[in-house]
């Protein structure tokens, strides 16, 4: 049973990425496509799926402040690690600490999550993936894009938030979890629509990062591992001593801490490509994490079924 967990987490992954991989490595598509493939995830596909997942949730759910508080410190704390490391040791401008702390805090629930919550906790486990997603979408995306628009363009804090609120990565997720709230339901022709969109998210983030990779000779270095201890095992620790110290329930406390275990997200590297900054970290980091997390997840798995 973890055996077949773990590969039914990390077999699309690897695919997707050695589909791509081989695509640039041998022609058939152009490396130098890779930013149309990353300008479509991140500005069409990812946040249609995002407004779709915000939009079918429970309000219930989106309002338990004890389940948003552990999983907020998780994300919000590992980005933070990730970007003051990232200025201070490492010596990057804003704009690349920005997209290292991406790297180290933004977990891969769209391909991972599923299955590792699904038979780790249940379906009530993927609560998790979709207020994980509200959190970042909500709090840290925008943070990221206003540092990377004034950075950028020297605008004034105000342009800047304007410009970083209105990216439909932010502006999506924010709308679905509207809609949640107040109660209203999407017709299902226009839910089935926008899935066929949204769907296409991960596949094509995961095509496009072997198509990447296939032009980078990779390397392992101190910033790299330093990236994957922060995303695999720091942030999974913040989430369960978090939910440990405000007493969240248990079966909560699981799903949320198996978030935490998670790769990083491999829309991330896109992130880095559409802004470009951190690009060649972003996709090293994904790809070690992915390696990393064979033992991570199945770490957390251990974990989950002794609480």
């Amino acid at each position: 049973m973890l055996l077949q967990t773990i590969l039914a987490a990390l077999c699309p992954i690897i695919l997707g990425l050695l589909v791509g991989w081989l695509s640039g490595k041998y022609g058939f598509i152009k490396r130098e496509h890779s930013q149309a493939f990353a300008d479509f995830v991140i500005k069409i596909a990812l946040p249609f799926a995002l407004f779709l997942a915000a939009a079918q949730a429970s309000p219930s759910v989106l309002l338990n402040i004890k389940y948003l508080i552990a999983l907020a410190v998780g994300l919000i704390v590992s980005y933070i690690i990730g970007f003051l490391c990232g200025g201070i040791f490492f010596k990057h401008d804003k704009k690349n600490a920005a997209m290292q702390a991406l790297s180290v805090s933004f977990p891969d629930m769209a391909y991972c999550g599923p299955p590792v919550l699904l038979v780790t906790v249940g379906s009530s486990g993927l609560i998790a993936m979709v207020l994980g997603n509200l959190i970042y979408t909500i709090l840290i995306l925008p943070f990221t894009m206003l540092i990377i628009s004034g950075k950028q363009e020297g605008k004034g804090i105000f342009q800047s938030l304007g410009k970083a609120v209105c990216q439909p990565l932010v502006f999506l997720p924010i709308l679905g979890m509207i809609i949640s709230i107040s109660g209203l339901k999407l017709p299902e022709v226009l839910n089935n629509s926008i899935n066929e969109i949204g769907k296409s998210a991960g596949g094509v983030a995961l095509f496009f990062l072997g198509l990447l990779l296939s032009g980078i000779k990779l390397k392992v270095n101190i910033e790299v591992i330093f990236n994957v201890i922060v995303k695999n095992i720091i942030q999974g620790a913040l989430i369960l001593g978090t939910g440990y110290a405000i007493g969240l329930d248990p079966e909560l406390l699981k799903a949320a801490f198996l978030i935490g275990v998670l790769p990083t997200a491999t829309a991330v590297p896109a992130l880095a490509i559409t802004n470009k900054a951190y690009t060649d970290m972003a996709a090293e980091t994904v790809l070690l994490s992915t390696i990393c997390s064979l033992f991570s997840i199945i770490g957390g798995i251990a974990i989950v079924q002794m609480m």
